[in-house]
């Protein structure tokens, strides 16, 4: 299983010198389909995908959706901070993760 990020040149960039191969720029993505690239992530051999914060706000609900008709837990979509650092939030995406996961919230 490979990992895969979508995210801000800064970000990519960084995620490229670590080794991560599947990497999609945000800028290039707006131009073409989002919808078409996480369904191409969800049905290859993706484990997980990195999104950042801020370009998980921008497409909130494309996520849900995909999210809503995901067969299985795999592909596992990650919220991970940029290159500006974290965005101060409410609910922490991993806990989030983890109770729709095993149904209960961990303490």
């Amino acid at each position: 299983m490979e990992i895969a990020l979508i995210g801000d040149r800064h970000t990519v960039h960084g995620f490229r010198l670590a080794g991560i191969r599947k990497t999609f720029l945000m800028e290039e993505i707006r131009q073409r389909d989002i919808r078409g690239v996480l369904k191409g992530l969800f049905d290859g051999d993706i484990g997980i995908i990195l999104v950042t914060e801020k370009v998980a706000e921008e497409m909130r609900d494309i996520l849900e959706e995909v999210n809503r008709f995901r067969k299985g837990i795999l592909p596992i979509v990650v919220e991970i901070p940029d290159s500006s650092g974290p965005l101060i939030t409410k609910v922490d995406p991993i806990r989030g993760l983890i109770k729709r996961t095993v149904g209960f919230e961990m303490a």
